[in-house]
């Protein structure tokens, strides 16, 4: 496993997005793994950034059992996605969805696996796929 912390300010994502890719291409996850995790690391630390109300953002990457695992760790406030947040109508217009949701199903969709657990006054958002 390896970890990196970072500020969370959404200018950040570049140096996080250059981590997942240097710990993708270190560990050669395929380029369709990759790019899912890619995506779905954008969606997560822009909702850490302007939601969480965090100091900090620590992300850790594995590769076990050819499944990389991505967790995003943060001291904002408690909010798990995958039950406090409403599931998008994606079959309604785009003038008749609500705002919010549809990146954390986007995540859900492209990932094998998400869990989220509050721990130590810490959120911790882990995603999960083979690679």
């Amino acid at each position: 496993m390896i970890e990196k912390e970072y500020p969370v300010k959404i200018k950040a994502l570049t140096e996080i997005q250059e981590f997942i890719n240097n710990f993708c291409g270190d560990n050669s996850i395929n380029t369709k793994a990759a790019t899912k995790i890619a995506v779905c690391t954008d969606e997560v630390v822009s909702n850490v950034v302007y939601y969480s109300g965090a100091d900090y953002l620590r992300i850790q990457c594995s590769f076990e059992e050819k499944t990389v695992s991505v967790s995003f760790i943060d001291n904002g406030k408690p909010f798990n996605p995958l039950t406090d947040s409403e599931a998008p109508d994606i079959g309604a217009g785009l003038d008749e969805r609500k705002i919010g949701g549809l990146g954390i199903h986007i995540v859900k969709e492209m990932m094998d696996s998400v869990e989220y657990a509050r721990n130590d006054n810490k959120n911790i958002f882990t995603i999960k796929i083979s690679g």
